[in-house]
């Protein structure tokens, strides 16, 4: 039986992420980002695990940066290299902040500096800023469809009075044993093909 059901939810799994690769691949038409069938490629794995473990091991991350620096060398020389690396540096310059508030695991830093690398430092901001979009409507939905969605707004509505009562920031997170997390790869994966069907948002 529970074999069952891990095969059913690596199956779930990966037609999330095959939907999502989809259409990460249909929106280039419109402003496609760079090395896209690479990144799709990358996703197509990582959507899985973060779906199924909720964590990118780094048995994906590391290989498939290293492969995003070589890719950005082989395609534009030394150049290309400097960009690949600037643009891994800027993922891991925008995602540690999130990191260290624990709203990112390390898995989804990582994976966010794999697409860096194959995206260059213009182009991941403005991709990350649909992430983040897709990230709040993606945790929206799952906090409904868990039931819990009316406890978060207590809870955040509590926060925000004793924060404003205090001066202080307070948070009050959800209690023990709350289903709690958010499978962000699938946020890249639609913040990607939001951002080359829309474009840069303060554009």
């Amino acid at each position: 039986m529970t074999r069952m059901l891990h095969a059913r939810e690596s199956i779930a799994a990966f037609a999330v992420a095959a939907l999502v690769v989809t259409c990460v691949v249909l929106a280039s038409g419109g402003t496609p980002l760079p090395a896209c069938g690479w990144a799709a490629a990358f996703l197509l794995l990582a959507i899985p695990q973060d779906i199924t473990r909720m964590r990118i091991p780094n048995w994906l991350t590391l290989p498939s940066l290293i492969g995003a620096l070589v890719l950005g060398g082989a395609s534009g020389g030394s150049a290309g290299l400097l960009q690949a690396l600037a643009g891994a540096g800027i993922a891991l310059a925008i995602m540690f902040v999130p990191f260290a508030f624990h709203w990112l695991g390390a898995g989804d830093v990582k994976a966010g500096m794999v697409l860096g690398a194959l995206w260059g430092p213009e182009l991941f901001p403005p991709a990350f800023w649909w992430m983040v979009v897709a990230g709040g409507l993606l945790a929206v939905v799952l906090v409904t469809a868990r039931g819990e969605l009316s406890d978060m707004l207590r809870r955040w509505g509590h926060s925000a009075w004793t924060t404003f009562m205090t001066r202080r920031v307070t948070y009050f997170g959800p209690a023990e044993g709350a289903t709690t997390g958010l499978p962000f790869a699938v946020a890249m994966g639609l913040g990607a093909a939001a951002y080359q069907f829309w474009g840069m948002p303060w554009s």
